[in-house]
């Protein structure tokens, strides 16, 4: 499955990997390469850190300060 370039299946795979989307077999494929590649590891973790700040940032309320300044930049219509 992983064929000759196992680095650009990962890339392929990386965000179903991410969303569990995988099968079994496919997980533990893709799981084995993120331990043994450092480069693909390093992405993976990348992927991982930015989903949790997207998260964080959707829950997250604006502060007062914040939608004050953004009020002063608009512009009407």
């Amino acid at each position: 499955m992983w064929g000759d370039t196992p680095c650009s299946h990962c890339e392929q795979v990386l965000q179903p990997y991410l969303d569990r989307e995988l099968s079994e077999q496919e997980r533990t494929e893709a799981a084995k390469h993120l331990d043994e590649c450092p480069s693909c590891k390093k992405a993976y973790r990348f992927e991982e850190s930015l989903r949790g700040y997207v998260r964080k940032s959707c829950v997250e309320q604006m502060s007062s300060e914040l939608r004050v300044k953004l009020a002063a930049l608009r512009t009407p219509l």
